[in-house]
């Protein structure tokens, strides 16, 4: 099969690298302040990131495909920009709900809303039982999902007073939300049907598969031009076989990862919601595994520099650990394919 993109997907891609070649984060004392986060955002929101899953906003049907495309491409470069929590993950979440107010606010830059997820990051969530803020500098609000007679109920809440959690990803902001919390939780939105909030959780596992991807594929194409220039004995290391093979390898899970998420960004509206959840869990399984040699190849690459606090492959083997853990790793994936398909003949 032949897999290709449009003209239009081809300039969103483009656009979004050259944007995330500006924003890219090289080393730790690059990741920018308050203000500098907030500048970068409002060019994120510019280019109209937040408003692809929404077809009232952006004027075309909601894609996954160009979703993907632009989530991969600041992956690559590490842009600490919060767009896959406060553009792309909230503003499904608020579209599943037809949350019309605070789509529009998002879309013009005045909403910052960061979606919340359980403790152990492997789902969306709720005002009790304590969360955490995913993705949240700069937010203002966060985003939590209670279930209620098989409905899922959105509400806001604001951040202040989260206290900043010690995150794995530098490039990225947890904040812890108390358990006991008694700020008021404002419900924005209709009540979302459990096949819709399936739909959401595919699109989720896609875009944190597609972040993973993004990295990978830096840390190649980092890894490659490295090869080329570093000289040992007299000849590019690049010559030496064995690291022809490791970065041959390193090719082959990127572009395997490549196939998997862009197949599941195009399920997620096109295919049944069995079909598209199946789909996402696939990429996010074979992505988290694959991410997490590309990156270690890159270090074994770059050799000792690559895991000091100065280097970029220390960034993104960090980024690539925490995007594992979100929504579940490939060994929690493999188990939920398991389950989905000896539940569902048609899958099997």
């Amino acid at each position: 099969m032949d897999i290709g993109l449009t003209d239009e997907q081809k300039l969103l891609r483009d656009t979004v690298s050259a944007l995330a070649d500006q924003l890219a984060t090289t080393d730790p004392s690059d990741i920018g302040s308050g203000d500098t986060l907030a500048r970068q955002w409002s060019q994120v929101v510019e280019i109209g990131i937040p408003t692809l899953r929404s077809p009232a906003l952006c004027g075309l049907e909601a894609s996954g495909v160009e979703t993907v495309l632009a989530i991969e491409q600041l992956a690559r470069t590490l842009c600490a920009v919060p767009v896959a929590g406060q553009a792309v993950l909230a503003a499904e979440l608020l579209e599943a709900a037809r949350a019309e107010k605070e789509l529009d606010l998002l879309a013009e830059g005045q909403l910052r809303i960061a979606p919340a997820l359980t403790v152990d990051l492997r789902r969306f969530g709720a005002s009790d039982g304590g969360a955490v803020a995913f993705d949240a500098a700069g937010a203002t609000h966060v985003l939590v999902a209670n279930q209620a007679d098989g409905l899922r109920h959105l509400g806001t809440a604001p951040l202040d007073g989260g206290a900043a959690a010690d995150g794995l990803d530098l490039t990225r902001t947890l904040r812890r939300l108390p358990s006991d919390s008694a700020v008021p939780i404002a419900t924005v939105g209709e009540p979302i049907s459990e096949e819709r909030w399936r739909r959401v959780e595919a699109l989720a596992l896609t875009v944190v598969a597609a972040d993973l991807l993004g990295v990978m594929q830096g840390a190649l194409d980092d890894a490659v031009r490295y090869a080329g220039e570093r000289v040992q004995f007299g000849v590019p290391i690049g010559s030496f076989q064995a690291v022809q093979h490791m970065l041959a390898d390193a090719l082959i899970g990127v572009e395997g990862a490549r196939s998997c998420v862009w197949h599941a960004a195009w399920a997620v509206d096109h295919l049944p919601t069995e079909e598209a959840l199946l789909a996402a869990m696939t990429a996010k399984a074979y992505a988290a595994a694959a991410g997490r040699d590309v990156v270690e190849t890159a270090v074994q690459v770059f050799g000792g520099i690559a895991i000091t606090w100065e280097h970029v492959s220390h960034l993104r083997v960090r980024r690539t650990l925490l995007n594992r853990r979100l929504f579940g790793d490939e060994t929690a994936q493999y188990e939920a394919i398991a389950h989905l398909r000896l539940a569902n003949e048609g899958l099997a």
